[in-house]
């Protein structure tokens, strides 16, 4: 008898999906249920809504759809899977997590996949001899959820790369947006550095025509590579975005 356990989706890893701080959601979620699976994680997804019907391809690193009213299908959304054994049983949860640009209307879209799968051994003779598998796909579902949010990418650079500890150098930080270069994203960036150093705009960066810059001093026991990380919170218009870059202190530890 083959144990199967089903994990409903409001019970489970929500909180991996977070829309940036201002992003209102556009329209309410839309949800799907699986079709099939050729492995624990390439699957085939369904919607079937009153606006019509839809598909999704999920295989990692990318998951591609085309939601129920939609003319033209989304490719290669960044999509990445956990994948867990049921204990005691040949039943399987994978979770997956994928966020990219609808480009059907140039806005951010995230959502979560949640399949379980049994695997089944066929023609094991019990005396060395190999299995040949197959995948079951017990159940799933999958949520597509809409931001008005445009897709942006974020760049650090300091100069110089090298400093003394008694030294600053100059980080610049530049967030684009990814879907129209013409639109330039506003609001704030968080600075930290990983260690005790000096920040002159205190871990806070306000874009100004797409960039900010600051300062970075180290602290004085500091020696080696330190990371600095700009994280840029996101607006209503514009999608979060994340970049980091390496400052190297030249003190002999």
């Amino acid at each position: 008898m083959r144990l199967v356990r089903w994990t409903p989706l409001a019970a489970v890893g929500l909180a991996l999906i977070a829309l940036a701080p201002g992003t209102l959601a556009a329209a309410p979620p839309v949800h799907g249920t699986v079709t099939s699976c050729s492995s624990r994680v390439d699957c085939q997804f369904s919607f079937n809504t009153s606006a019509g019907t839809g598909w999704a391809t999920a295989a990692p690193p990318v998951l591609s759809l085309q939601l129920p009213g939609e003319s033209v299908a989304s490719y290669n959304l960044t999509y990445s899977t956990y994948i867990a054994l049921l204990t005691g049983t040949y039943t399987y949860w994978t979770v997956g997590t994928f966020l990219g640009t609808d480009v059907n209307t140039g806005h951010v879209i995230l959502g979560q996949t949640n399949t379980n799968y049994t695997i089944t051994c066929h023609g094991h003779s019990g005396r060395g001899g190999g299995c040949t598998y197959t995948y079951t796909t017990d159940n799933g579902t999958i949520v597509v959820r809409f931001t008005q949010a445009e897709i942006t990418s974020t760049a650090i650079s300091c100069s110089p790369t090298s400093i003394k500890v008694a030294a600053k150098t100059t980080c610049t930080v530049t967030v684009t947006d990814g879907w129209n270069s013409a639109h330039i994203p506003t609001g704030k960036v968080k600075i930290t550095d990983g260690r005790t150093g000096a920040l002159s705009n205190k871990g806070t960066c306000t874009l100004a025509n797409g960039t900010c810059s600051f300062t970075f001093r180290p602290s004085d026991n500091t020696c080696g590579s330190v990371t600095i990380a700009a994280s840029y919170l996101g607006v209503t218009a514009f999608y979060k975005s994340a970049a980091s870059t390496s400052v190297y202190i030249t003190t002999v530890c």
